[in-house]
């Protein structure tokens, strides 16, 4: 029996407005809260205890870090959707703003000393230093070539140096003595007087005056994705055979091993902290608190002991993990979620599958709609992510991304055999990489899917260079400037794909609809406008949706909403299961 959706467009759009009113809850850090409350389009900064707002500006939250002392906010925040943002400190009891409107931010950390009362942060290229009680800039130092970051750690902080082609060097900031070097450094934590940091495949602790190496842990089968520290341990998140776990690490070896997928099915660990200002017991053993999330579920906050023992969260879905067989013989899986588990049914199928990125089962209001209407939600974990380890990643990297993009298909053509969906009902979607793998894999396999949506995406491989962050995604392409890499970049493009139909394939194209987004600041919508004429002109079915106030990162709730309800329509249209 093959099923439809069951909601009209106006339902959709009310199952859409319900879901958005969930928000995305940060776990509480000092005392205060990340969060977008019913009624509000943007993000804001609260008390936990008690909720009272503390900072609810008209711009976009990148980031954010309360002092010590919990008197005062540290903010990156952006006017606009471009990411580009200033920095602002709150006076946490009074809600005065002082806005530093030459310290130009963009994700970078921040550091407050043990006085609470300077900030310091790498700011376009200089180490900034902020007096807190005179609300005034006292130190403005312009650092050599490269990205710098400061992390805690020693007496004032740990810098990271990193230059392409080079390690990222470890600098202690008080003596500018190098300490150490790693091939990428994603983030430093003090635990107990030790430097632990991060390069994405494991955790190396360094003693921060002297560099010498104390421990190192990494498991070939893990991708980190977090860290917390409570007392002389480490907390850690990460993702293991696709899926979420959390493992509590001493010294280097691991105490403790919490597989949340063993009790509570496909759920994601999207975020972990030291129990301050919960809401929840904090764990006996650890003191940290955990945000668990999946397609339906929006961010839960839960102790280890809950995620430990199943405590169980409210779903309107059945989420299962299935397995498919690539043509390669390796097995890949997919994530599904489905109002019941018999089908076929209209399906969004989505992916990343690049830059190691995990990608995995996450609260999102479209999908939650959708399944809400009758339909099947999925995420596929393809070779280029990090959900297998490091190897998986290298699998779809550089000169073979195409193997995540022939993942894909096969994951599709699985899903169809399984008797999930069936290609007339199934949609892939992908925003940034992922919809460079999503209308790949569409308009090189057509027969796979009845349409394809790209959102902010480089879909013109041969010209990564249009592209404001163009030049950092030359490995990821294996755009390395010989005339093999060329080829291999033209034969995978999408927009080269795209060009390739000819109107003999009308019946089996798929519709495609293409986003572009107008304050985006790392990708250019030129490639994406190329695309779509590109398959206009072969006969098919394709639309252009422009944004003129989204961006890549954090977006109002009205931008947000305009697309989900197009991404909605187009699905329901191109499935012909908007109505039944």
């Amino acid at each position: 029996m093959t099923h439809a959706a069951t909601q009209t467009p106006s339902e959709l759009d009310a199952a859409l407005h319900r879901y958005e009113r969930l928000g995305r809850p940060s776990l509480p850090l000092r005392g205060y809260r990340c969060d977008r409350l019913p009624g509000r389009a943007r993000r804001g900064l609260y008390r936990a205890a008690d909720g009272a707002p503390v900072f609810e500006p008209d711009g976009h939250i990148l980031s954010w870090e309360p002092s010590g002392d919990r008197s005062h906010i540290a903010v990156q925040c952006a006017a606009a959707a471009d990411e580009e943002a200033v920095l602002v400190i709150v006076d946490a009891a009074t809600g005065d703003v002082t806005e530093f409107e030459d310290v130009r931010c963009r994700y970078d950390p921040m550091l407050w000393d043990t006085a609470s009362s300077r900030l310091s942060t790498v700011a376009a290229g200089s180490l900034v230093d902020v007096d807190v009680d005179s609300m005034t800039v006292v130190a403005v130092e312009d650092l050599p070539d490269g990205r710098w970051r400061l992390f805690p750690g020693g007496r004032d902080g740990l810098l990271t140096h990193s230059r392409p082609g080079r390690p990222t060097a470890i600098v202690d900031r008080a003596t500018r003595t190098r300490i150490g070097q790693a091939l990428a450094v994603t983030a430093i934590v003090d635990c107990g007087g030790q430097a632990v940091y991060g390069d994405g495949r494991g955790l190396y602790a360094i003693d921060p005056n002297t560099g010498r190496r104390l421990w190192a842990w990494s498991d070939p089968d893990v991708t980190p994705t977090g860290v917390a520290v409570s007392d002389d341990r480490l907390v850690v998140s990460g993702v293991r055979y696709g899926r979420s776990v959390v493992l509590e690490i001493v010294d280097g070896v691991v105490v403790d091993d919490i597989d949340p997928e063993t009790t509570l099915g496909p759920v994601t660990v999207s975020a972990l902290g030291r129990a301050d200002g919960a809401a929840v017991p904090v764990d006996a053993t650890a003191g940290v608190t955990v945000l668990v999330e999946s397609f339906t579920v929006p961010p839960t906050q839960m102790s280890l002991d809950d995620l430990r023992n199943g405590e169980r969260l409210a779903s309107s879905a059945a989420v299962r993990r299935l397995t498919v067989r690539a043509d390669d013989g390796a097995d890949l899986s997919v994530v599904v979620a489905e109002p019941e588990a018999e089908g076929p049914r209209p399906m969004i199928l989505t992916c990343y599958g690049g830059f190691g990125v995990c990608a995995l089962p996450e609260f999102e209001p479209t999908a939650a709609a959708w399944i809400e209407s009758g339909g099947s939600y999925a995420v596929a974990q393809v070779r280029g992510g990090g959900e297998y380890g490091p190897a998986w990643r290298a699998a779809g990297y550089g000169a073979v991304k195409r193997r995540g993009v022939d993942d894909l298909m096969c994951i599709a053509r699985g899903l169809v055999a399984a008797g999930v969906t069936t290609p007339e009902l199934l949609v892939l979607a992908g925003a940034s990489h992922g919809g460079v793998l999503a209308a790949s894999c569409a308009f090189g396999a057509p027969d796979v899917c009845a349409g394809v949506v790209a959102t902010a995406a480089p879909l013109d491989l041969t010209r990564l260079d249009e592209h404001p962050l163009g030049h950092r995604w030359a490995a990821e392409f294996g755009a390395d400037g010989t005339a093999e890499g060329d080829a291999r970049l033209t034969s995978l493009s999408p927009l080269h794909r795209a060009a390739r139909l000819t109107d003999t394939d009308v019946d089996t194209v798929p519709a495609f609809l293409g986003v572009v987004l107008g304050q985006d600041s790392r990708v250019s919508g030129d490639a994406t406008r190329r695309t779509v004429e590109a398959v206009h002109a072969s006969g098919a079915r394709a639309e252009l949706a422009e944004y003129d106030d989204a961006g890549h990162g954090g977006n109002h709730l009205d931008a947000l909403h305009a697309m989900g309800v197009d991404l909605l329509a187009f699905a329901a249209e191109a499935t012909n299961g908007s109505t039944s």
